[in-house]
This record gives structure tokens, sequence and C-alpha cells, in this order.
């Protein structure tokens, strides 16, 4: 379900990683994207052989704009327990991608309107897409956002709440919402795996200043 909204909404998608990421910032972020899991700060500092307070500053910053995610590791004995960090999503990594090929098809439908069979067609051909990047991997809230954050929709998850904070698509979508927000929702379902009899996914485009409000309930 999709409903309609007037209020300033997403900032347009990124087409990578951030370009004021400085030279060190992002050797610490490489270091992450080859290690392929969780680093205590001491495992980042050893491998680029450098002082823990020189990563640590990096990482916070890495964290800070969403490209590396901090954890809490297990209690083992005395001490605080240490930190954990792993690189996140790449940001628009499938940005070009996604506005390439919706965008061919998306002027097909907006040509025919913005009628019930135009939304319902538009849906299908997100869901077809959504179901071929679909994998059984890992939770099913971490691989939306992760396949959101790749096709650059810059997604803050709060619950079953996922603030879309960026749009690939932010010129089509303002013209035609009906249109491009129903090919959204369709990615998502197919995503999930969703089931028509399953609650129903909501998508409030430009529902507050800086983000589009997407609801995911969970399954039955």
């Amino acid at each position: 379900m999709t409903v309609k909204n007037t209020a300033a909404g997403p900032a347009p998608a990124p087409e990578g990683d951030p370009v004021d990421l400085g030279a060190a910032a992002r050797a610490v972020l490489d270091v992450l994207r080859e290690a392929g899991g969780s680093l205590r700060v001491s495992d980042v500092a050893e491998r680029m052989g450098t002082h823990d307070n020189t990563v640590r500053t990096h990482l916070a910053q890495l964290v800070e704009r969403r490209l590396a995610t901090a954890t809490t590791a297990p209690a083992q004995g005395r001490g605080r327990p240490a930190t954990l960090y792993e690189a996140g999503p790449r940001p628009g990594a499938r940005t070009a991608e996604y506005r390439a090929l919706t965008s061919a098809f998306a002027a097909d439908l907006i040509a025919h309107g913005d009628g019930p069979e135009v939304r319902t067609r538009a849906r299908s051909i997100g869901r077809a897409w959504g179901e071929q990047m679909r994998t059984a991997d890992g939770d099913a809230s971490a691989r939306l956002d992760a396949t959101l954050a790749d096709l650059g929709f810059g997604p803050v998850r709060e619950g079953e709440v996922v603030r879309l904070t960026t749009c690939p698509l932010l010129e089509a979508a303002l013209e035609h919402p009906e249109v491009i927000c129903q090919v959204h929702l369709g990615l998502v379902a197919g995503t999930l795996g969703r089931r028509e009899e399953d609650p129903p996914i909501e998508l409030t485009p430009f529902a507050e200043p800086g983000a589009c409000l997407l609801r995911v309930p969970a399954d039955r």
C-alpha cells in the first residue's frame, strides 16, 4: 500500500562512497571490507601497522557516516567488552544499474498514466527483480537493508520501519510517485519473498524532511 504525502522527502541517491572521505578513513574502511567480518580496534590497527587510538578515530567517523557498524562483543571474564566493527553495505553500489533498468520500463508505464492497472504492473516488475536478487543467507531484515543500500536508498532501520534517506529515482518519483513507488514496493516484497496474504508493506513517499518511510510488518 502506498500513501501519498507531499512533504519534502529523501535526497538523491549516492553513486558510491562519499567523495570527502579522507585517505586514512578510506584505508580503514578497506581493511574492514577485506576482512569480510567483524574486527576489533586492535585487529584493524595491527593490519594497518598503526596505533589503536588513530584507528579508533577513523572507525567512529565510518560508523557516524553509516559506512560501518559497531556492536558490543559478548563479555568474557572481567573487563569491559570489546567493540566489534564491520563494514556496512557499499552505498549506491548498484544505483546506476537500478536507475537504468527502472527508468527504461517506468517511462513506458508512465506513458499509460497512473491508473490501477499501471500501478499493478509496476509493482509486478519490481517484485520480479526483487525475487532475482533474493538470497536465503542471514536475517531477512538485514538482507533487505543491504539490498536497499546497494540500490541507493540509504536505509535507516527503526524496528519495522525503515527510513529511506536517498532515492535513486528521485526526479521521476517526484513527478510520478504512484508508479515509481509501486516499483519500490514490489522490489521489497520480492526481496523478502512476501505473499499476497502476508501483512501489507506500506510506503509513505516524502513522509518527512529527508526521508520516505517504509513499514515492513513481521510475517504472520
